[in-house]
């Protein structure tokens, strides 16, 4: 899912109106705020993962304007960002105003947050209901659903949105990205196709179409998805990648060679590219080479903690296979025994171990 919706903090106003707050705290002076701005700033902030200066923004505001509903429920939402769910309800219920949609939404979530979905469900409709089917609460309910995996309910609330806009291209994008996460591929390409109609340069569209003809095994096809892609953004790291995994899984090793190879050109640090210019280099049966690359990549997984074993495990068999096969036994030997110390189960190190005679 991705978000190009306009957005009021992108505009002039907006813009101006941080400026002044910004330069405030930088003179060290006190400017008056209505209310609804400092609302807006602490949001902007808070949406930006700047909660410390969000909740400044939000303690300045309530000296100016003591129990204002809009700038608690500021304070309750930051609360909720933080995983202080109890803490944001208890505030919520102490702002006396049962006519504020914003107020109705957010109480949404935190029921949302507790799991009380069908208490969340009828806030939600309370709030939409008084925004007069606002667009954009509409959109923020559906996506709280898709994020939150309720997707029944974001099914139940998409309909309800495409009825009142059909036309509307945020909602059948949501609905393609729906039927995207949900598995219904074949459904998820239809929709995506229709929006391509349109905006036929949306690399979004295009990236979810490959990504599905991917998992699809429908290596061609998504090959052209991120080809596209490529002569759009030319410099977009991740389409070229993705392409090079389909030229890979397509057993096209020199294609896919060439293009992770640039790859790790502009990416030194990356022991995944270094990794699969190893295996193209295997596939080729250059292994020599290939087994150089291993043992780099070796060397650079041992630098992050994060990696889980399976890795080292598929690792260990691709250098002890090119070290046999380059005549170096006993280093074969060694990793056939890194690996099924990782893995004793592993059935490519206990065939290669079959292999070589070890026990």
């Amino acid at each position: 899912m991705k978000d190009d919706s306009a957005s009021y903090y992108d505009s002039r106003e907006f813009t101006e109106l941080l400026t002044s707050y910004e330069n405030m705290l930088s003179d060290g002076g006190s400017v008056y705020f209505d209310s609804m701005d400092i609302a807006n700033i602490a949001e902007y902030y808070s949406m930006s993962g700047e909660l410390d200066k969000s909740d400044r923004a939000i303690e300045y505001g309530l000296r100016l304007h003591p129990s204002d509903a809009d700038i608690l429920i500021s304070k309750a939402n930051n609360l909720l960002r933080r995983g202080l769910k109890d803490e944001a309800r208890v505030l919520t219920e102490s702002i006396s105003d049962p006519d504020n949609q914003e107020l109705l939404y957010l109480k949404g979530e935190i029921e949302l947050a507790f799991d009380r979905i069908d208490d969340a469900d009828a806030y939600f409709t309370q709030a939409v209901q008084l925004s007069d089917n606002d667009p954009g609460m509409l959109n923020d309910i559906i996506v709280k659903y898709m994020d939150n995996r309720n997707y029944d309910l974001c099914q139940k609330w998409l309909d309800m949105a495409l009825v009142l806009s059909p036309d509307s291209r945020n909602f059948i994008e949501l609905q393609a990205d729906l039927f995207f996460d949900t598995g219904q591929a074949d459904t998820a390409i239809e929709w995506y196709n229709h929006l391509l109609d349109e905006f036929a340069y949306d690399t979004y569209y295009w990236d979810q179409l490959g990504r599905i003809y991917y998992e699809k095994n429908e290596f061609a096809k998504a090959r052209e998805c991120f080809e596209f892609i490529e002569a759009i953004e030319p410099e977009d790291k991740s389409s070229r990648m993705m392409k090079a995994s389909c030229i890979f899984n397509m057993d096209d090793w020199k294609g896919a060679y060439d293009i992770y190879k640039a790859l790790l050109e502009e990416d030194p640090a990356s022991y995944t590219l270094l990794y699969y210019c190893g295996r193209c280099l295997y596939e080729m049966e250059m292994y020599a080479d290939a087994y150089d690359k291993f043992m780099d990549t070796l060397a650079m997984l041992m630098l992050d903690d994060e990696v889980p074993e399976e890795m080292y495990v598929e690792l260990y068999f691709y250098l002890a296979d090119t070290a046999q096969r380059t005549e170096r036994k006993e280093q074969a030997v060694r990793y056939i025994h890194d690996g099924l110390a990782l893995d004793p189960n592993d059935k490519d190190l206990l065939e290669l171990a079959q292999k070589l005679g070890i026990e």
